[in-house]
């Protein structure tokens, strides 16, 4: 397959590439606002300008997007910014019958992994696991190619793997829910309620609290805060070899916003603790090469491999 339609999809940005298996991304990736309640329409539109710069004819389309997708293309619970979600976005089943063209559709956090193994760090490895912490945390497992997809589709949540038995807090209904204390949404959620149970003298606002405003404490030399991020770190390092004693990686990289914005710190956080959580071989651990396009380069490689099957 020598061009691809490729796109990265997620509730806030929207963007959109032509790419080749051997040659990567064709052009500058061209990123818009989502528009969540018109995903389908917006998909096409984008699909028909760049088909308008193919000499001939597309060979194939791969979306990596926000959401959970089943077998068929179809992606279901599409977060909005605002909270809200768009219960069916049914794109390949469009785009097949509007365009002809074999559609490979994934979940963003997956089709990373795959992207991992496929141009990133993973080329020297049988099983390659990527875990995103954004706003949630998501992930994927690649064995010698093949992207571990589930029965019904949704592997990779592993987000909501427990960590804390009795916690609190929890995620999507998961109670103690690893993105529930960890991730961009979850640091601030955590921290908050460990300010309202500890009396401690710290920069830190109970009422204004971000993920990005722990960080900035930590780096200001807040020692509460670089208390909180330790113990954030200790959640991950457990997030992490769950990940590790399932699938037994070889290479485990992170992504995302709230990893690719604090690498040094979150990965020597979670460094400090991983060997407590391993039963397996401890895996090389990494931030991705591939930044924030690594999604769009998943949906590059399911393509790929859609179009060779």
């Amino acid at each position: 397959m020598d061009r691809i339609a490729v796109f990265g999809i997620g509730s806030t940005n929207f963007r959109s590439v032509l790419g080749s298996p051997s040659e990567g991304f064709l052009e500058e990736v061209t990123t818009e606002p989502t528009r969540p309640y018109e995903l389908e329409t917006q998909t096409l539109e984008a699909l028909e300008r760049l088909a308008a710069k193919v000499d001939g004819d597309l060979d194939g389309v791969g979306i990596a997007t926000a959401g959970l997708v089943d077998d068929a293309g179809t992606v279901f619970s599409f977060d909005t910014p605002g909270g809200e979600t768009v219960p069916q976005v049914r794109l390949a089943e469009r785009i097949e019958a509007s365009f002809g063209l074999p559609t490979a559709v994934a979940n963003d956090c997956t089709a990373s992994a795959l992207g991992e193994y496929a141009f990133g760090a993973g080329a020297d490895y049988r099983t390659v696991a990527h875990v995103t912490f954004g706003t949630g945390i998501g992930g994927g497992v690649v064995e010698d190619g093949h992207l571990l997809r589930g029965e019904h589709g949704h592997a990779g949540e592993v987000g909501l793997l427990p960590i804390v038995a009795d916690g609190d807090l929890e995620s999507c209904g998961v109670r103690g829910a690893w993105e529930a204390y960890c991730s961009g949404r979850g640091i601030a959620q955590y921290v908050r309620s460990l300010l309202a149970e500890e009396s401690r003298e710290t920069t830190l606002d109970h009422e204004t609290v971000t993920a990005e405003a722990v960080f900035e404490a930590v780096d200001a030399g807040d020692q509460v805060a670089e208390d909180y991020l330790e113990r954030i770190g200790r959640l991950n390092a457990a997030g992490l070899g769950g990940v590790c004693n399932a699938h037994d990686p070889g290479l485990v990289t992170v992504g995302g916003g709230v990893a690719l914005n604090n690498a040094d710190v979150l990965l020597e956080t979670i460094e400090a603790h991983l060997d407590d959580y391993l039963f397996v071989e401890r895996p090389a651990l990494e931030v991705t090469p591939l930044g924030d396009f690594i999604g769009l380069y998943g949906a590059l490689a399911l393509a790929d491999q859609n179009g060779r099957k």
